[in-house]
């Protein structure tokens, strides 16, 4: 849901959504994919609510905590209290204390990141990455975003899906996000052709940030949802057949060995 024509088309559909709760929701939701400081007059452009109601909305927000307020610029920015709410999330991903050496040891041992997250809606969103101390890749933080055909570990998702879900999947990123869409269309498409046969998707650099990466989907579940992993190094340091050969099996060993311990295979 991005904005108010999507929340009456849910309210529509569902008499027993809270249409209040969700546009509290949808100010808080800006600051994923915009995290600077907002006045009240750009949430209500944004999301296409009144001043007052984005007003009101925002004063009950800051109240408890999940906005705070500059003053001297009359801008709200995300609260501490957004940041607690994802806190008892992170630590009971299923497993995830005890992968951490194991990842660490990857991380380190290919000079990159080994990340796990999970998909929500069109995106991945990350829960845990493991850095080697001295690499030049960025790391993604806890709670980064990134849109799930952009991503090896969201391909790898894909690749779980039945065909029709998949496509419909697919059909609806390209109607919603044309850019990421054409962007990396091809690295799905290749992806989701070699998955079954490799065990891992691939990631050579199309999202533009110049980093190759694998993924794979492990079978432990949190909740409704599968734990993926990712594991990206610097594109200037490594090709692809060192993708397939090295980084990829060694992140289905990493993910195989989890299953097991979590008693899934």
């Amino acid at each position: 849901m991005k904005d108010s024509d999507d929340l009456r088309r849910l309210r529509a559909e569902d008499p027993y959504f809270s249409g209040t709760l969700a546009k509290g929701l949808l100010i808080l939701q800006t600051f994923v994919s915009d995290p600077r400081a907002h006045a009240n007059s750009e949430l209500a452009a944004k999301l296409g609510l009144s001043r007052p109601t984005v007003s009101r909305l925002c004063r009950s927000l800051l109240t408890m905590g999940f906005l705070d307020h500059d003053d001297r610029l009359d801008r709200y920015f995300i609260g501490p209290a957004a940041v607690a709410l994802c806190y008892p999330y992170i630590i009971n991903t299923p497993m995830l204390g005890m992968l951490r050496p194991a990842m660490q040891q990857l991380a380190d041992r290919i000079e990159g990141a080994v990340s796990v997250g999970v998909a929500t809606d069109l995106d991945v969103v990350y829960l845990e990455t493991c850095a080697h101390e001295g690499g030049t890749l960025k790391r993604p933080g806890v709670g980064a975003v990134r849109g799930i055909v952009e991503t090896a570990m969201g391909r790898a998702w894909l690749a779980q899906l039945p065909p029709a879900e998949c496509q419909a999947f697919l059909g609806r990123v390209k109607r919603e996000r044309p850019d990421e869409y054409a962007r990396c269309s091809e690295g799905v498409r290749e992806s989701l052709a070699q998955y079954t046969r490799r065990g891992f998707s691939i990631n050579l650099g199309d999202t533009g940030f110049g980093v190759l990466a694998a993924g794979v989907a492990a079978r432990i579940r949190y909740g409704p949802r599968r734990l993926l992993f990712n594991c990206a190094v610097p594109g200037l340091h490594w090709k692809k057949s060192r993708l397939l050969d090295t980084i990829g099996p060694g992140l289905v060993q990493l993910v195989g060995a989890a299953d097991r311990q979590s008693g899934l295979r």
